[in-house]
């Protein structure tokens, strides 16, 4: 599943990055991304790519090595590790992540920041909602 979300991110960045036009109020068009999500600058590319992938190694250890947390936090922790490998083949191949979605909100965003949201939002439901605690 993770290599499936990775992919399906990669390829929505190749179709619709390449392209400009607008889909209701959503406007889908480049914006090269060289911040860290939410436009944190941690300096060059080598810091932005050293830092997602302490974050992505944190995230995959607590899902795999761990093998702790319900199937939410698992899932969500796999929605989390798959957005970060995306943006960060981005980042090593590209050297910036290709943002295209523009909801008119002041920032584009792509697939793989979208994963990280949701997979965000699991965790905070696991954490306020757990019915076992």
């Amino acid at each position: 599943m993770l290599a499936a979300l990775i992919l399906t991110d990669q390829i929505t960045k190749s179709i619709f990055a390449s392209r400009d036009f607008f889909v209701g109020p959503v406007h889908i068009y480049l914006q090269k991304n060289f911040a860290l999500p939410f436009g944190f600058d941690f300096g060059n590319i080598t810091n932005a790519i050293l830092i997602s992938l302490a974050l992505g190694y944190f995230v995959w250890y607590s899902l795999v090595v761990q093998h702790r947390g319900s199937r939410i936090a698992k899932i969500s922790l796999l929605f989390i590790l798959s957005g970060a490998l995306g943006n960060i083949a981005d980042r090593l191949v590209l050297g910036f992540v290709r943002d295209f979605i523009d909801l008119g909100l002041g920032f584009s965003f792509n697939l793989a920041d979208a994963f990280v949201f949701v997979g965000l939002l699991g965790l905070l439901s696991e954490m306020f909602f757990d019915s076992t605690k």
